[in-house]
């Protein structure tokens, strides 16, 4: 019975691709879960503080420079009308713009951060975050790449891509603590893998780009990807602006807790954000072609799966925190009760983080922008008002409400968009 049920995921695309998923989501936990404990442990709440702003400004101006670009390279392959040239007409297109919008805004934030300093929340965090913005223009031209593999569902090779990200960003991170240096050296990790990352894809995808300047494919392109950059913009904005908003209410220290609380919370978002990676392309093929029961069928086997899943990760995360928090430094110690808090709220939105790419793929990009905005506008309210008046304890209340309202508001808008429960 076992073995003909090993055999049947391993015969179904869908379940392979999943598997090939899983096991680079394993690597990404791991090696966030290294970066979080070896910069904890060997430089403390404060170092971590810095380190994870920094990494929330990457995130953030990564989505904000690359124009929903790599939403188009995904939705317009995907669909399977295209010829082999003209799919490679949209990736060359994409990485053009890409390459020249994303180097100039860096080039400007790193500019910003030299003159400015005040404009962030700690001088500390304005000296070093010119590190990752090098680093960002590589970033979202992989990640026209990804999504030029996940179009064509070579889930493979997009996972085999996030594998050597995350493997060769915990490398220099170990390296680096272990020879002593400081959070300024550990930063490099970000530019020394994306760097990496993009000699790999040139070789292997070299000769499918061919620097042609089609101006008909860029303005299509811009067209679809402006109008899914908004509700990209605004996702992001909700995943990683709260650890920038509590570094001007708390201290570094206080805010290298809250990130490796919430860290360990975001978790829960692994095994959904995989089904999502996986089902995305199924849903904009299926909407496309209109069969929609197909796709309920799928959906439903999707749903029970995640919240088995997630439920025995919430089990085994409220075991293994007061464990985890034993290896690093005291700062740590005593958090559990905020961790549980945090958690909560996670574990309530794992449920539905799924369907996250429901309305782009089936093009209702005006209800996705409506959905996004109500949920950041939420956010960043509740953050500051929780946070200004609770401190560390408010943030991580506000991060567990946050959450909860977000899957009221994915629920409601795709049941109001396509008439579908989720």
């Amino acid at each position: 019975m076992i073995k003909e049920r090993i055999e049947q995921v391993l015969n179904s695309r869908f379940s392979r691709d999943t598997l090939w998923l899983i096991a680079a989501q394993a690597v990404l936990m791991a090696a966030g879960f290294g970066v979080n404990l070896v910069v904890g442990k060997s430089q403390g709440a404060d170092a971590l503080g810095i380190f994870n702003q920094a990494l929330a400004f990457y995130t953030i101006l990564s989505t904000f420079f690359a124009l929903g670009l790599n939403n188009t390279i995904t939705k317009k392959i995907a669909e399977g009308q295209r010829s082999s040239a003209e799919t490679q007409g949209i990736l060359a297109s994409n990485l053009i713009i890409t390459a020249l919008f994303s180097g100039t805004l860096s080039a400007l934030v790193c500019l910003l951060a030299i003159q400015q300093p005040a404009l962030f929340s700690s001088p500390e965090l304005a000296r070093v975050v010119y590190i990752p913005m090098l680093a960002l223009p590589f970033f979202n031209i992989n990640k026209n790449f990804g999504a030029y593999f996940t179009g064509l569902r070579l889930q493979k090779r997009f996972a085999q891509q996030r594998i050597l990200r995350w493997s060769i960003l915990i490398t220099f991170v170990l390296v680096t603590v272990l020879l002593k240096q400081s959070i300024e050296i550990v930063l490099w990790c970000f530019f020394v893998s994306e760097f990496a990352l993009f000699l790999l894809n040139v070789l292997q995808l070299g000769r499918r780009i061919k620097i042609n300047v089609n101006k008909a494919i860029i303005a299509d392109n811009l067209r679809f990807g402006m109008k899914t950059y908004v509700a990209e913009l605004i996702s992001v904005l909700n995943a990683s602006l709260d650890v920038i908003l509590i570094g001007y209410f708390l201290t570094n220290a206080e805010t290298g807790i809250y990130s490796f609380i919430v860290f360990f919370a975001k978790t829960l978002y692994i095994f959904p954000g995989i089904m999502m990676q996986n089902f995305s392309p199924i849903i904009s093929k299926s909407w496309a072609n209109d069969k929609k029961e197909e796709l309920l069928v799928k959906m439903h086997s999707i749903k029970k799966t995640n919240r088995r899943v997630v439920s025995a990760q919430l089990v085994v995360l409220l075991l293994a925190y007061p464990l985890i928090t034993l290896f690093v430094k005291k700062e740590f110690s005593g958090t559990f009760g905020l961790f549980a808090i945090t958690a909560f709220g996670a574990f309530i939105f794992s449920l539905i983080a799924w369907s996250g790419s429901m309305l782009i793929m089936t093009n209702k990009l005006n209800k996705n922008i409506q959905r996004v905005g109500l949920i950041i506008t939420f956010s960043a309210l509740s953050t500051i008002l929780l946070t200004s008046f609770y401190g560390l304890q408010g943030a991580c209340i506000g991060y567990s409400l946050n959450a909860i309202i977000s899957y009221v508001a994915t629920s409601r808008h795709i049941q109001s968009a396509l008439g579908i429960r989720v």
